[in-house]
């Protein structure tokens, strides 16, 4: 299930089977960069926040920088993968600039996709998590890309 704050500062993606919980957030978009006097990075926005990963007990929180280059960043590739609504073989990935977060998309035999999400919030630290987020294809994917363009458009 798709959350969405009054305010749009917070968009959370939630899956649950009654026994076992995921949880992706995305939280507190702290400043977004675009510098239209460089013509090599007018298309170029950066945009700093807060993801928390939890699940069955595990939480993890990291601040995230994400550049989106010409559409190509996590909304993008959320709405790809909404197009798609058929199905794919293997796994789609993306990642930020930094490598602290990555998204693999695979479509399941049950004709949903999962969303693998992975935390690394530094090469300097010594930890990853991950949770694995069920999504129906189409309408519900095609919501989360809508709400993550508007959360990263601040």
């Amino acid at each position: 299930m798709l959350y969405v704050s009054e305010d749009g500062s917070t968009v959370t993606l939630r899956w649950s089977d009654g026994d076992r919980e995921a949880r992706i957030e995305f939280a507190s978009q702290r400043f977004r960069y675009r510098d239209p006097s460089d013509p090599y990075v007018a298309a170029d926005d950066i945009v700093e926040y807060t993801v928390r990963l939890s699940g069955n007990g595990l939480t993890a929180e990291a601040l995230v920088l994400s550049l989106d280059t010409a559409g190509s960043g996590l909304p993008a590739f959320i709405e790809y993968l909404a197009e798609d609504f058929r199905g794919w073989d293997g796994t789609r990935t993306w990642e930020n600039v930094d490598h602290d977060l990555c998204v693999e998309a695979t479509w399941t035999t049950r004709g949903h996709v999962d969303l693998l999400w992975w935390l690394t919030p530094s090469i300097y630290d010594k930890w990853r998590a991950s949770v694995v987020v069920e999504v129906e294809p189409g309408a519900e994917m095609s919501a989360l890309a809508r709400e993550l363009s508007a959360f990263f458009a601040i």
